[in-house]
């Protein structure tokens, strides 16, 4: 439960120097956070990308059967049991995403353009 505000916190309020800071605050933390999920969206495409072309060269480079992206995906969801997001569907959509930019470089401009196209991973 919220106390009422104080007299002084009133005063506060009221201040242009004051709410002109707590505006420019808001947004340098709005941008940050931006700047953060472009970052983590940018590392997230590069290493499905590169699981992907990985899972593709492994499995033709050693002969791996059908059941290598089951088993793969077994034992990886094991290893890590709160992770998400390593289905075989998932791994076939990552295979397949290299497979159509087999030369992808990753630059934030990149990464927007690929969210505008709507990969599901």
């Amino acid at each position: 439960m919220e106390r009422a505000p104080t007299k002084h916190q009133q005063i506060l309020s009221l201040d242009t120097n004051y709410i002109n800071f707590l505006k420019d605050i808001k947004e340098k933390l709005l941008k940050s956070q931006l700047r953060v999920a472009r970052a983590v969206s940018q590392g997230t495409v590069q290493f499905y990308w590169e699981l992907g072309k990985e899972l593709i060269e492994k499995q033709k480079a050693f002969k791996w059967g059908e059941q290598f992206l089951t088993q793969f995906s077994h034992d990886l969801r094991m290893s890590s049991p709160g992770m998400q997001g390593f289905s075989v569907r998932n791994l076939q959509r990552m295979r397949q995403f290299a497979t159509l930019y087999p030369n992808l470089e990753i630059a934030p401009q990149t990464v927007a353009q690929l969210m505008g196209v709507c990969i599901i991973l």
